[in-house]
């Protein structure tokens, strides 16, 4: 029984959607303090490495289009592993006790999950190094914010889960 006549976001598409636009948000307010606060010193150090700002002014949509891939991408994922994980509890015969800090508590769930996001995200950003002469550095700091970031994102989408089902959470969510 699904207890969620409360929940703004309801059902399966809507928590996915939903997900995805918080997931978005974070993904563009991270992505600026982490790019145009943390590293613009090193950006402007190495500037010949990148496109003028004119230019990068003009991608601007293409990064907002990025960043809508990814958050689905990334909300998508969230949904299904929960759902994973919320159908294992209940086939267990456990109770869910998603309390904070109860044995599924949802922020070291979406500690795990944005870790893992993370990581993936800032392999991906760090293993720029192998084929650019970008300073090592740099590397090591995208990996950092991006894990970070995940972690941001995974704990705030599980407290978001969390908040839409207050009462029973072995519910697929």
């Amino acid at each position: 029984m699904d207890n969620n006549t409360q929940c703004p976001i309801k059902g399966c598409l809507g928590k996915w959607l939903g997900g995805a636009v918080v997931t978005f948000i974070l993904l563009f307010a991270c992505g600026f303090v982490i790019h145009h606060v943390w590293l613009m010193p090193i950006y402007q150090a190495t500037a010949p490495l990148w496109r003028p700002m004119e230019q990068m002014q003009t991608m601007f949509p293409l990064m907002l289009a990025y960043y809508a891939l990814l958050a689905l991408a990334i909300s998508a994922l969230f949904c299904k592993v929960k759902k994973g994980k919320m159908a294992c509890i209940a086939a267990a015969g456990e109770q869910s006790e998603c309390k904070i800090g109860g044995k599924h508590c949802p922020i070291r769930y979406g500690l795990c999950f944005g870790i893992v996001i993370g990581v993936l995200m800032g392999t991906l950003c760090a293993g720029s190094y192998i084929w650019m002469p970008i300073p090592g550095d740099l590397a090591v700091k995208w990996f950092i914010g991006d894990v970070v970031q995940g972690i941001v994102i995974g704990v705030t989408l599980a407290l978001l889960c969390h908040c839409c089902k207050k009462k029973d959470c072995t519910s697929a969510g």
